[in-house]
């Protein structure tokens, strides 16, 4: 008796007590992860060798000597904290998979006594349970899983184009607001020589007051406006370095360009039935939600099968009064009062639902599509009206500039039509900026660049 129990005791507590993980706390401090925040630097060199292995970009220098939406579409993937956030959820997803494949343990029992008997005193016995899984539960669970993961995986793919869309917006903003100023200072100069020449016939009585009023009038307001597009630009350069993920002061001193602003696509190459058909293809919220109906399909699949009771098979050891009895058992749950009924009627709503939401979203996609392509067809329409209208005035400028040399008109009428171009050539950046932002109100609509010269980087990233 005494060799069984010192044997049998030990292997239990060894079993038992010897877990191979170990806690290991991570303490966070929010002073630490700010002034992390604050150190950020675009010349990071972790950041130049993730571009290289994660994103396959090879910049021709380094640091960058200028920053295009490439680049800051990639910064902003790499310190974006949405980033992490997502491909934190992926990772706990990914773990759940693990979760679902463990099979349950077994367990063991042992227990002692004594009785009055003097030949064999000694009581023990020994019990073993091995639960064994039925009708495939466990496949049902891993599948329930995987396709659980692979929405979170797609999650990080939507994550990457909401970081892309608002990078896209603000450096659209940013690039027009300061075209927009330099554009007000060059109309706010051409209105000031206007007024002082206005001024100068005033005072040789050639015309009245108010044509000098109401061209001072115009010079406050652009003034007014040349401000407001000054504060517009440096607003617009904190939203972007916001958008990217670091401080405005790590963004400032960078060269920021976007040379693909000029030249929309033609309404023309975006048919309607195409672009219809690539959302509906495209969208990676139908493919998160399709994905989420997998899941609701296995996870149906696993309460189906959980109508069948799982067995437990029971082998036993005893000794008593000298004798060794060895026993065993089967053990399982009776499906007498409930055939898992409740279960199984949730995971077909839950599935219904799945499905209700993959029919809503594809409408919305349609409709959300549709919107924007309007939204650009008129967008472009303005657009070649402006560009129409500054054609028009260019050739009306040339004219009176020959006038000026023949003698046939004076210098007044000659700055009216720099002044008449300049307004033309704002009104062209004001439709060419709002192009620009339908357009991508339409790329969001596909979820997918369609400027050529924006680029199609992958928006996986590897953890750091």
């Amino acid at each position: 008796m005494k060799p069984i129990a010192a044997i049998v005791l030990p292997a239990l507590a060894l079993v038992t007590g010897c877990a191979p993980y170990k806690y290991h706390p991570a303490p966070i401090s929010p002073p630490a992860l700010a002034h992390s925040l604050q150190a950020r630097s675009l010349d990071d060199p972790d950041f130049l060798s993730w571009m290289k292995e994660a994103a396959h970009y090879e910049p021709k220098s380094w640091p960058l000597r200028s920053w295009d939406f490439e680049a800051l579409t990639l910064a902003a993937w790499y310190f974006n904290p949405e980033m992490d956030v997502a491909r934190a959820n992926a990772a706990a997803a990914d773990a759940a998979i693990k979760t679902a494949a463990m099979k349950p343990n077994p367990s063991a029992g042992a227990g002692a006594g004594y009785e009055t008997t003097p030949e064999s005193p000694f009581l023990m016995t020994l019990d073993f349970s091995l639960p064994i899984e039925t009708a495939g539960k466990r496949g049902y669970r891993i599948a329930t899983a995987t396709h659980l993961s692979e929405a979170s995986r797609i999650q990080v793919a939507e994550t990457a184009w909401a970081v892309r869309s608002r990078v896209r917006a603000a450096l659209v903003d940013y690039v027009f607001a300061v075209s927009t100023a330099g554009v007000l200072r060059t109309h706010e100069s051409l209105q000031s020589r206007y007024v002082e020449l206005l001024e100068a016939r005033f005072r040789a009585g050639e015309i009245p007051l108010p044509e000098v009023t109401a061209a001072r009038v115009d010079l406050i307001n652009l003034r007014q406006a040349l401000r407001a597009a000054e504060g517009q630009t440096r607003t617009t350069h904190a939203v972007l370095a916001a958008a990217v993920g670091i401080p405005d002061t790590v963004l400032s001193g960078k060269n920021v360009i976007w040379s693909g602003t000029e030249q929309p696509p033609l309404p023309a190459s975006l048919p309607p039935e195409g672009v219809r058909e690539s959302a509906v293809l495209n969208r990676l919220d139908v493919q998160r939600v399709l994905a989420q109906y997998e899941a609701a399909q296995s996870n149906l699949q696993l309460e189906v099968a959980r109508q069948y009771p799982d067995i437990n098979l029971g082998p036993g050891y005893g000794f008593e009064e000298g004798y060794h009895l060895a026993s065993l058992g089967l053990a399982a749950v009776l499906p007498i009062r409930n055939h898992n009924e409740g279960p199984i009627a949730e995971a077909e709503a839950q599935r219904k639902v799945a499905g209700t939401q993959l029919l809503a979203i594809q409408s919305t996609v349609i409709a959300d599509t549709d919107k924007a392509l309007a939204r650009y067809v008129a967008a472009h329409a303005t657009l070649e009206e402006a560009e129409y209208s500054v054609h028009q005035l260019e050739t009306q400028r040339k004219a009176a500039y020959q006038s000026l040399q023949s003698g046939e008109t004076d210098q007044l009428a000659a700055l009216s039509s720099d002044i008449q171009i300049s307004t033309a050539i704002r009104a062209r950046l004001d439709a060419l900026h709002e192009a620009q932002l339908s357009l991508g109100s339409l790329e969001d609509a596909l979820q997918r660049p369609i400027d050529p010269s924006t680029m199609s980087t992958s928006p996986e990233r590897p953890p750091r």
